[in-house]
């Protein structure tokens, strides 16, 4: 079944089915058609020759009834006939009814009086008594009527005509008749050529049969169909014997009984002349499904046999053999045109693919094996090496100062520049199993198949030596430098891909330390599974309000009051509990959802601002942004958008950068900073002297505020050095024109310490741990904690 179904499926298949379905379609209903216009046309024959039966068959009876009244009235005058009547010799009378009908061929013939009884009969087998149909006729005659007569006589069928005997007045009448027989029925048929039958009815009794030229075995079919004709019905036609056509006319009745005659056309004999057409167009059908079939098979085959070609050939490319090609015996028609295409496809596929193969595994810059070929020879060293227990190592490495050559030089000196740092790694590499490749941008990455970590220490000493050399491109003389990171099999991984991501962990690792070299340390490297984890669990922190603030306060050390306070983010994970900001932030800064956050701190912070102010209390508020932050150009405007829909001004809250976020791209940084500025913002450094700052873009920088990070304000006891950070730091600031803050103040010396060197803010534990909104209005409004008493007695 399932073979049937697959070989149906096929487009020969199909072909040849739709060919002989449509064949045989039109053949059928073109046979259909002939049939029906030859039955309709054997009907139309049939009843024309019912009309002209009827029209014989009256003929008929006529000429028989002048033959009988001729014989009634030469009996009836016969002078020794109405002798005899006269003196009342009955044998007499019945020998001259015996002689006389038989010249007209009579098969009947009574004398009768008239007083309506019998005188004399030619046939004794009648009995003595006048019977009712010739009674009936004899009154009819006596009246006038001279109408033929049809009665039934002992279950015959009879003609009857009468004529009376009179010298001049009627001394009887005598009456002839002829048996309407199968003979005679015979006759009738023959001279008709069609089928002739008497039927009579009494009453309501069924109908029956008195002769009939159609055999026996037809009788039963004829009486059941003259069961539903009515017997008045003149000329009806018979429904129910479909192999005849017929006709029902009366020929008499009387006193509710009566004889029809039933002429019947055989629909057999009419269609027989079209027989032999019929069985012709029958074999021509046959014979033409024999040729569609053959024909149709051959067409298919043509169509399909290209195709099937084509099928092969596509399976052949598939496989990556694009020699093979398609040919057909006709290249003029469709398939051919088809196939020609098809090999013309072939040939620029192939084409192509050689051009893509030769660039699928090559940098079209540098001429270096690029990531695709790279990662490829990755694994195939991480199994060689799995089969004889070796080791390898991975080495990826990023120009540290290529995006200022770019941004100075242009990109055409960028990909110079690329194109010589490629050269040198290439020929500082001694051995052929070596690979040095080009990832993308300004990456590269080496792989020695057979090192450890003692070998691949090596060979990044030599890469950065030799990228350490100033290069000369053009007449400029670059100076760039690279960080490598080192990963080695199995040590620090085991497949491709976990070589290569903690190779590039090492290599950030070396950037952010500027050492030229990492090898992998897990505790560097950040970016597990968990991490990726709290991603979409910070978001759905963020959209679900899972984030609440708390509000570290400042104090004025010279006016010994509450100045500001710091806002600070605490995550409440469902299952995690509190998630502290030095657990997300950096993760959320690395992947940009850090705007995300900072937008949902300053919304937070602009509404608490809002319900203080409402109810009198006015304390400005810092804010962390990050370096994403101050690097997005609609920032400020953001910032702006925020504070106006809960009805505060910008410079409600203050701002915090650290020098870090500013130094990466320190004119862009400015001129945010410059816009926040004339929005009326208070812009902080904070963790000053913990990162590269510049001073010349220190003082250019619109800030209002220094904040000394906590490490040097935690050893501001114990350490001189720090105090004397601390001390240069308040000093410069203050030249500058610059508030300085201290943050981290976690004891009662350093409290005092700041205030005598000349310390404009504090903030710290000591002072007051992060509290909830609630809970600083209760401190701002001198209800502090037991520490904070001690910190103003302190002060005081």
């Amino acid at each position: 079944m399932n073979l049937l179904a697959l070989r149906f499926r096929s487009l020969q298949a199909r072909i040849v089915v739709v060919f002989l379905v449509l064949l045989l379609t039109v053949q059928v209903a073109g046979y259909a058609f002939i049939h029906g216009a030859i039955t309709d046309n054997a009907r139309r024959h049939a009843q024309d020759e019912l009309a002209v039966g009827e029209r014989v068959f009256n003929r008929l009876l006529a000429q028989s009834n002048l033959r009988l009244t001729q014989a009634a009235q030469a009996l009836a005058a016969d002078f020794a006939l109405r002798e005899a009547v006269a003196t009342g010799d009955r044998p007499a009378i019945a020998a001259i009814l015996r002689r006389h009908p038989e010249r007209a061929g009579a098969d009947l013939a009574m004398l009768v009086g008239t007083n309506g009884r019998l005188l004399a009969d030619a046939s004794a087998v009648r009995g003595r008594v006048v019977p009712d149909p010739v009674a009936r006729y004899v009154a009819r005659a006596a009246r006038g009527e001279r109408a033929p007569g049809i009665g039934i006589i002992s279950d015959a069928a009879y003609q009857l005509v009468a004529a009376p005997v009179r010298p001049a007045a009627p001394m009887g009448w005598v009456v002839i008749g002829l048996h309407l027989d199968e003979r005679v029925i015979k006759d009738l048929g023959a001279l008709t050529s069609l089928d002739v039958s008497l039927a009579a009815w009494e009453g309501t009794s069924a109908w029956r049969l008195l002769a009939s030229t159609r055999p026996a075995d037809g009788h039963e079919a004829l009486l059941a169909a003259l069961s539903a004709v009515p017997s008045e019905g003149r000329g009806a036609m018979l429904t129910g014997d479909p192999d005849f056509e017929s006709q029902v006319f009366p020929l008499g009745t009387n006193d509710g009984a009566g004889v029809a005659a039933v002429l019947q056309s055989s629909l057999e004999q009419a269609t027989a002349p079209f027989k032999d057409l019929q069985a012709s167009l029958l074999v021509l059908t046959l014979v033409g499904l024999v040729l569609a079939t053959i024909g149709s098979v051959v067409m298919a085959r043509r169509i399909t046999r290209p195709l099937g070609a084509l099928v092969a050939a596509a399976r052949k490319m598939e496989e990556g053999d694009y020699e093979h090609r398609v040919t057909v015996d006709d290249d003029e028609d469709e398939v051919g045109e088809l196939a020609s295409a098809f090999n013309l496809m072939c040939d620029g596929i192939a084409t192509r693919e050689a051009r893509i193969s030769e660039l699928a595994y090559a940098d079209p810059l540098t001429g270096l094996p690029n990531r695709a070929l790279f990662n490829d020879r990755i694994g195939q060293a991480v199994r060689a090496a799995e089969r004889g227990h070796g080791q390898l190592a991975v080495l990826t490495m990023d120009l540290d100062r290529f995006k200022h050559v770019n941004d100075t030089l242009g990109h055409h000196m960028g990909d110079l520049l690329l194109r010589e740092v490629a050269y040198r790694l290439h020929h500082a590499l001694q051995r052929r199993t070596d690979t040095v490749a080009r990832l993308g941008g300004d990456e590269f990455a080496v792989l020695l198949p057979t090192e450890g970590v003692d070998g691949a220490k090596l060979v990044a000493r030599k890469i950065v030596e030799v990228l350490s050399e100033p290069l000369t491109i053009e007449g400029h003389l670059v100076d760039v430098g690279a960080s490598t990171g080192i990963a080695v099999y199995p040590e620090h991984g085991e497949d491709a891909d976990t070589l290569m991501r903690r190779a590039d962990v090492a290599m950030y690792s070396a950037k952010r330390a500027g050492t030229g070299f990492e090898i992998y340390d897990s505790r560097h490297d950040q970016n597990t599974p968990a991490r990726l984890s709290l991603l979409g669990e910070l978001r759905h922190a963020v959209e679900h309000d899972q984030l609440a603030l708390l509000f570290q306060p400042r104090i004025n050390l010279g006016a010994r009051t509450a100045s500001s306070a710091e806002a600070l983010v605490r995550w409440h994970h469902p299952e995690r509990g509190i998630v502290l900001p030095e657990r997300f932030v950096p993760f959320a800064e690395q992947t940009g959802y850090i705007k995300a956050v900072t937008r949902w701190v300053l919304n937070s912070v602009f509404r608490q601002c809002a319900a203080w102010h409402a109810r009198g209390i006015d304390l400005p508020v810092s804010v962390n942004i990050s370096a994403r932050d101050l690097h997005t150009p609609d920032f400020p405007r953001s910032l702006a958008e925020l504070a106006g829909a809960h009805g505060m001004k910008p410079d409600a809250i203050s701002l915090e950068v650290t020098e870090s976020a500013v130094m990466e791209d320190p004119a862009h940084a400015l001129e945010i900073l410059e816009r926040l500025h004339a929005m009326g913002v208070r812009l902080a450094i904070d963790d000053f002297g913990t990162g590269y700052s510049s001073l010349a873009y220190l003082k250019r920088l619109p800030v209002d505020e220094l904040k000394i990070d906590k490490s040097f304000v935690m050893g501001l006891v114990r350490d001189r050095d720090d105090a004397a950070i601390v001390r240069a730091t308040i000093d410069l600031a203050h030249h500058m024109g610059l508030t300085v803050t201290a943050e981290g103040v976690e004891e009662a010396s350093v409290l005092e310490t700041l205030r005598r060197l000349g310390c404009d803010q504090a903030q710290g534990n000591f002072i007051s741990p992060p509290l909830p909104a609630a809970a600083l209005e209760r401190w701002i409004r001198q209800e502090p904690a037991p520490r904070a008493d001690a910190a103003g007695a302190l002060l005081h």
